[in-house]
């Protein structure tokens, strides 16, 4: 495995951007793509540094993206601020032409914490038809409402909304969803919430809580159940958990 720091012209961002990257020695091409993104207080390199991520995909064969994501929620806002564009549209056809990497839905899958638990909720119900996967740890996943009550930048309406989104969808469409939290965090109730309104709905997902909190040993522990997931989806051999 290689690891790589990319800058590259975002057209959605206007400018230049810059992700980090796990790349796999193993496996032939194209690979699946696991998009990883981080939370409000992170950049591109938290997961890389503050987890065992890299040791854990090392054998995979399967390009992890981390990309930078600023304050943005991973949402549209302006002709500048196109977060959610940079996610769909830019990196798809950068990967594709960069290092082979599949786009289709059987070869993408998404996960992130915090605010990227919200990004990769909200990104993988919005574009059913993209993803095979969705993961999150401690979702920041607040509906319109309770963004409104909060006045967050993410009040933007249904397309900003994990809650309508799920309305939207049909058992037989929602990618395969996994998300958790710890008993100690502050997000615990939205995250109960949300796995409530998922069940009201009929729709299929995983929810687990576990002891922790909004920390980093949380999200290195957890992230392993994430990545076994995503591997089950794409049909890859997962790797040993390791402690």
């Amino acid at each position: 495995m290689s690891i790589a720091t990319v800058q590259f012209r975002s057209k959605a961002l206007g400018r230049q951007t810059t992700y980090t990257a796990l790349l796999p020695d193993a496996g032939a091409s194209p690979y699946p793509v696991l998009y990883q993104l981080h939370g409000s207080s992170d950049s591109h390199s938290s997961w890389l540094v503050q987890t065992g991520i890299a040791r854990y995909v090392a054998r995979l064969p399967l390009i992890v993206v981390m990309p930078e994501g600023s304050l943005s929620a991973w949402l549209n806002y302006d002709e500048t601020e196109r977060w959610e564009d940079l996610i769909m549209q830019d990196f798809p056809a950068h990967l594709a032409g960069t290092y082979q990497a599949r786009t289709d839905r059987a070869g993408t899958v998404i996960g992130g914490l915090s605010m990227g638990g919200f990004g990769s909720i909200r990104l993988g119900l919005r574009f059913p038809d993209r993803f095979a996967s969705i993961a999150a740890h401690s979702a920041s996943v607040f509906s319109a409402e309770e963004a409104r009550a909060r006045n967050s930048r993410r009040a933007r309406g249904p397309e900003s909304d994990p809650y309508a989104l799920a309305e939207a969808l049909t058992p037989g469409t929602i990618p395969a969803l996994r998300f958790d939290c710890g008993t100690e965090d502050r997000l615990i109730d939205s995250n109960r919430r949300f796995h409530a309104h998922l069940e009201r709905l009929g729709l299929p997902h995983t929810y687990a809580e576990y002891p922790g909190g909004h920390t980093w040993d949380y999200w290195d522990t957890h992230v392993q159940e994430a990545l076994a997931q995503h591997c089950r989806v794409l049909g890859i051999a997962p790797a040993a958990r390791q402690a």
